[in-house]
Protein backbone atom coordinates (compact mmCIF):
# COMPACT_ATOMS: atom_id res chain seq x y z
CA UNK A 1 0.00 0.00 0.00
CA UNK A 2 1.02 3.24 -1.07
CA UNK A 3 2.16 5.81 1.48
CA UNK A 4 0.06 8.77 2.31
CA UNK A 5 1.51 11.99 0.84
CA UNK A 6 1.81 15.28 2.68
CA UNK A 7 -1.28 17.41 2.27
CA UNK A 8 -3.59 14.96 1.52
CA UNK A 9 -6.93 14.12 2.53
CA UNK A 10 -7.11 10.75 4.91
CA UNK A 11 -10.74 8.96 4.65
CA UNK A 12 -13.06 10.58 7.33
CA UNK A 13 -11.54 13.98 7.24
CA UNK A 14 -12.85 16.76 5.55
CA UNK A 15 -10.16 19.93 4.36
CA UNK A 16 -11.42 23.33 5.29
CA UNK A 17 -8.40 25.25 3.34
CA UNK A 18 -6.46 25.67 6.03
CA UNK A 19 -5.97 21.89 7.54
CA UNK A 20 -7.69 18.14 7.95
CA UNK A 21 -10.28 18.89 10.05
CA UNK A 22 -11.00 15.22 11.92
CA UNK A 23 -14.95 14.20 12.05
CA UNK A 24 -15.97 13.52 15.39
CA UNK A 25 -16.53 9.85 16.10
CA UNK A 26 -17.50 7.74 13.31
CA UNK A 27 -19.38 10.80 11.49
CA UNK A 28 -16.44 10.65 8.86
CA UNK A 29 -17.17 6.73 7.96
CA UNK A 30 -20.42 7.29 8.37
CA UNK A 31 -21.02 10.96 6.35
CA UNK A 32 -18.81 9.29 3.46
CA UNK A 33 -21.34 6.12 3.55
CA UNK A 34 -24.53 8.80 2.95
CA UNK A 35 -22.77 10.27 0.19
CA UNK A 36 -21.95 7.52 -1.62
CA UNK A 37 -25.20 5.64 -1.27
CA UNK A 38 -27.01 9.06 -2.19
CA UNK A 39 -25.29 9.09 -5.37
CA UNK A 40 -25.27 6.13 -6.11
CA UNK A 41 -27.93 3.90 -4.10
CA UNK A 42 -28.51 0.07 -3.88
CA UNK A 43 -29.98 -2.44 -6.23
CA UNK A 44 -33.48 -3.83 -4.96
CA UNK A 45 -33.81 -7.59 -5.29
CA UNK A 46 -37.19 -7.25 -6.61
CA UNK A 47 -36.22 -4.81 -9.57
CA UNK A 48 -35.17 -7.68 -12.74
CA UNK A 49 -35.94 -9.52 -15.52
CA UNK A 50 -34.66 -12.90 -17.01
CA UNK A 51 -35.40 -13.25 -20.70
CA UNK A 52 -35.06 -16.87 -22.51
CA UNK A 53 -33.92 -17.32 -25.88
CA UNK A 54 -34.37 -21.09 -26.35
CA UNK A 55 -33.17 -23.03 -28.93
CA UNK A 56 -34.69 -23.37 -32.34
CA UNK A 57 -36.74 -26.47 -31.64
CA UNK A 58 -38.91 -24.56 -29.08
CA UNK A 59 -39.61 -21.42 -31.80
CA UNK A 60 -42.78 -22.75 -32.62
CA UNK A 61 -43.97 -22.00 -29.34
CA UNK A 62 -44.13 -18.17 -30.15
CA UNK A 63 -43.06 -14.51 -28.63
CA UNK A 64 -46.01 -15.30 -26.39
CA UNK A 65 -44.73 -18.05 -24.06
CA UNK A 66 -41.41 -16.33 -23.66
CA UNK A 67 -43.21 -12.70 -22.80
CA UNK A 68 -44.95 -15.26 -20.39
CA UNK A 69 -42.10 -16.61 -19.37
CA UNK A 70 -40.36 -12.92 -18.51
CA UNK A 71 -43.57 -12.16 -16.65
CA UNK A 72 -43.67 -15.01 -14.49
CA UNK A 73 -39.93 -15.01 -13.24
CA UNK A 74 -40.48 -14.14 -10.02
CA UNK A 75 -36.91 -15.10 -8.97
CA UNK A 76 -33.30 -16.01 -10.27
CA UNK A 77 -30.05 -16.38 -8.69
CA UNK A 78 -27.01 -14.86 -10.74
CA UNK A 79 -24.64 -16.73 -10.74
CA UNK A 80 -20.72 -16.14 -9.71
CA UNK A 81 -17.16 -16.95 -10.87
CA UNK A 82 -13.66 -18.61 -8.90
CA UNK A 83 -10.77 -18.44 -10.06
CA UNK A 84 -9.22 -21.50 -9.28
CA UNK A 85 -5.63 -21.45 -8.10
CA UNK A 86 -3.01 -23.82 -7.20
CA UNK A 87 -0.12 -23.13 -4.63
CA UNK A 88 3.35 -22.47 -6.03
CA UNK A 89 6.07 -24.02 -3.89
CA UNK A 90 8.84 -23.08 -6.04
CA UNK A 91 10.06 -20.00 -4.49
CA UNK A 92 11.74 -18.86 -1.68
CA UNK A 93 10.05 -18.07 1.37
CA UNK A 94 6.26 -18.37 1.71
CA UNK A 95 4.47 -20.30 -0.53
CA UNK A 96 2.00 -18.44 -2.53
CA UNK A 97 -1.36 -19.19 -4.76
CA UNK A 98 -1.18 -18.67 -8.75
CA UNK A 99 -4.57 -18.55 -11.00
CA UNK A 100 -4.89 -21.96 -12.61
CA UNK A 101 -8.59 -21.63 -14.61
CA UNK A 102 -11.75 -19.49 -14.33
CA UNK A 103 -14.25 -21.88 -13.02
CA UNK A 104 -18.00 -21.14 -13.34
CA UNK A 105 -20.85 -22.33 -10.91
CA UNK A 106 -22.54 -25.60 -12.91
CA UNK A 107 -25.90 -23.93 -12.61
CA UNK A 108 -28.33 -21.58 -11.56
CA UNK A 109 -32.47 -21.77 -10.24
CA UNK A 110 -35.29 -19.92 -11.40
CA UNK A 111 -38.64 -19.35 -9.96
CA UNK A 112 -41.89 -19.09 -11.99
CA UNK A 113 -45.39 -18.17 -10.79
CA UNK A 114 -47.62 -21.31 -11.91
CA UNK A 115 -50.83 -21.49 -14.24
CA UNK A 116 -53.79 -22.95 -14.27
CA UNK A 117 -53.09 -25.35 -17.76
CA UNK A 118 -49.51 -26.27 -16.56
CA UNK A 119 -48.14 -24.78 -19.53
CA UNK A 120 -44.99 -23.03 -18.52
CA UNK A 121 -44.36 -26.26 -16.97
CA UNK A 122 -44.85 -28.07 -20.13
CA UNK A 123 -42.37 -25.50 -21.72
CA UNK A 124 -39.92 -26.23 -19.72
CA UNK A 125 -40.13 -30.40 -19.74
CA UNK A 126 -40.58 -30.30 -23.92
CA UNK A 127 -37.45 -28.65 -23.86
CA UNK A 128 -35.95 -31.55 -21.82
CA UNK A 129 -37.13 -33.66 -23.80
CA UNK A 130 -34.85 -32.17 -26.85
CA UNK A 131 -32.08 -33.84 -25.37
CA UNK A 132 -32.94 -37.18 -25.37
CA UNK A 133 -35.30 -39.63 -27.35
CA UNK A 134 -38.67 -40.33 -24.92
CA UNK A 135 -38.91 -43.45 -26.47
CA UNK A 136 -35.36 -45.16 -27.00
CA UNK A 137 -33.60 -42.88 -24.39
CA UNK A 138 -30.98 -42.18 -26.59
CA UNK A 139 -29.56 -38.87 -26.21
CA UNK A 140 -29.46 -36.18 -28.56
CA UNK A 141 -26.47 -33.38 -29.39
CA UNK A 142 -26.02 -30.90 -27.19
CA UNK A 143 -26.38 -28.13 -29.99
CA UNK A 144 -29.45 -28.86 -30.57
CA UNK A 145 -30.69 -27.99 -26.79
CA UNK A 146 -28.53 -25.54 -25.46
CA UNK A 147 -29.96 -21.57 -25.59
CA UNK A 148 -29.11 -18.15 -24.04
CA UNK A 149 -30.40 -16.58 -21.10
CA UNK A 150 -30.14 -12.90 -20.10
CA UNK A 151 -30.42 -11.10 -16.74
CA UNK A 152 -31.15 -7.79 -16.23
CA UNK A 153 -30.39 -5.41 -12.74
CA UNK A 154 -33.35 -2.42 -13.29
CA UNK A 155 -33.18 0.50 -11.68
CA UNK A 156 -35.99 2.46 -9.95
CA UNK A 157 -37.64 3.55 -13.00
CA UNK A 158 -37.46 0.03 -14.38
CA UNK A 159 -34.79 1.17 -16.95
CA UNK A 160 -31.48 -1.79 -17.11
CA UNK A 161 -28.62 -0.75 -15.43
CA UNK A 162 -26.80 -4.14 -15.66
CA UNK A 163 -26.97 -7.27 -17.57
CA UNK A 164 -25.77 -10.13 -17.85
CA UNK A 165 -25.68 -13.51 -20.65
CA UNK A 166 -25.60 -17.33 -19.46
CA UNK A 167 -24.46 -19.41 -22.29
CA UNK A 168 -25.60 -22.78 -23.53
CA UNK A 169 -28.27 -23.33 -21.26
CA UNK A 170 -30.39 -25.87 -20.58
CA UNK A 171 -32.92 -27.12 -18.01
CA UNK A 172 -31.37 -29.81 -15.97
CA UNK A 173 -34.08 -29.72 -12.99
CA UNK A 174 -37.15 -29.10 -12.79
CA UNK A 175 -38.30 -29.21 -9.36
CA UNK A 176 -41.12 -31.31 -7.51
CA UNK A 177 -44.82 -29.64 -7.10
CA UNK A 178 -46.42 -31.07 -4.05
CA UNK A 179 -50.45 -31.69 -4.00
CA UNK A 180 -51.95 -32.01 -0.48
CA UNK A 181 -55.86 -32.82 -0.05
CA UNK A 182 -56.05 -30.87 3.45
CA UNK A 183 -54.79 -27.50 1.29
CA UNK A 184 -56.79 -25.59 -0.25
CA UNK A 185 -54.00 -22.63 -1.47
CA UNK A 186 -53.23 -22.65 -5.16
CA UNK A 187 -50.12 -23.96 -6.42
CA UNK A 188 -47.90 -20.88 -6.40
CA UNK A 189 -44.38 -21.35 -8.58
CA UNK A 190 -42.10 -24.04 -9.24
CA UNK A 191 -38.14 -24.14 -9.87
CA UNK A 192 -36.38 -24.60 -12.95
CA UNK A 193 -32.37 -25.30 -12.69
CA UNK A 194 -30.01 -24.26 -15.43
CA UNK A 195 -27.23 -25.13 -16.43
CA UNK A 196 -24.97 -23.00 -18.34
CA UNK A 197 -21.13 -23.05 -19.78
CA UNK A 198 -20.34 -19.63 -18.45
CA UNK A 199 -21.84 -16.12 -18.37
CA UNK A 200 -20.95 -12.35 -20.18
CA UNK A 201 -21.10 -9.02 -18.79
CA UNK A 202 -23.53 -7.52 -21.82
CA UNK A 203 -22.64 -3.79 -20.65
CA UNK A 204 -18.90 -5.11 -21.99
CA UNK A 205 -19.79 -7.62 -24.74
CA UNK A 206 -22.89 -6.90 -26.09
CA UNK A 207 -24.49 -9.78 -27.13
CA UNK A 208 -21.48 -10.87 -29.02
CA UNK A 209 -19.29 -13.84 -27.44
CA UNK A 210 -16.48 -12.74 -25.48
CA UNK A 211 -14.34 -14.49 -28.22
CA UNK A 212 -15.54 -12.58 -30.80
CA UNK A 213 -13.23 -9.78 -30.33
CA UNK A 214 -13.63 -8.50 -34.18
CA UNK A 215 -16.93 -7.18 -35.02
CA UNK A 216 -18.55 -6.91 -31.55
CA UNK A 217 -21.70 -4.38 -30.88
CA UNK A 218 -22.38 -2.20 -28.20
CA UNK A 219 -25.22 -3.19 -27.66
CA UNK A 220 -27.70 -0.64 -25.89
CA UNK A 221 -29.08 -2.53 -22.37
CA UNK A 222 -32.49 -1.10 -23.28
CA UNK A 223 -32.42 -2.13 -26.73
CA UNK A 224 -31.50 -5.73 -25.17
CA UNK A 225 -34.59 -5.82 -22.23
CA UNK A 226 -36.85 -4.59 -24.36
CA UNK A 227 -36.27 -6.98 -27.85
CA UNK A 228 -34.74 -9.41 -25.63
CA UNK A 229 -37.07 -12.39 -26.61
CA UNK A 230 -35.82 -11.79 -30.69
CA UNK A 231 -32.46 -13.17 -29.70
CA UNK A 232 -32.83 -16.66 -30.42
CA UNK A 233 -30.61 -19.84 -31.48
CA UNK A 234 -32.40 -19.85 -35.08
CA UNK A 235 -31.84 -16.16 -35.37
CA UNK A 236 -27.94 -16.58 -34.88
CA UNK A 237 -28.02 -19.35 -36.76
CA UNK A 238 -29.81 -18.18 -39.95
CA UNK A 239 -26.96 -15.40 -39.90
CA UNK A 240 -24.21 -17.73 -39.73
CA UNK A 241 -25.27 -18.89 -42.53
CA UNK A 242 -26.13 -15.95 -44.35
CA UNK A 243 -22.58 -15.49 -43.43
CA UNK A 244 -21.00 -18.37 -45.07
CA UNK A 245 -23.24 -18.03 -48.45
CA UNK A 246 -21.88 -14.22 -48.80
CA UNK A 247 -18.62 -15.87 -48.31
CA UNK A 248 -18.75 -18.61 -51.09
Amino acid sequence: MEAMGVGSTPIGFASDGKGPTQFTGAAGAIGNLVSELGSSGLPQTNRFQMNIAPPAALSARGPDMLRRLVIRTVAVDLPGNTLATSTDNNIYGPNRNVVQGVEYADSFDAKFLMDEEFELHDYMTSWQRLMYNDKTWNLKYYQDYIGNIDIFVLDKKFYPTAGFRMWECYPSTIGPISFDMGNSAPINDFTVSFNFRYWSDIARYGTKQPTEVFNRDSASLQAAILDGSTHSRKATQDKDADAENAGD
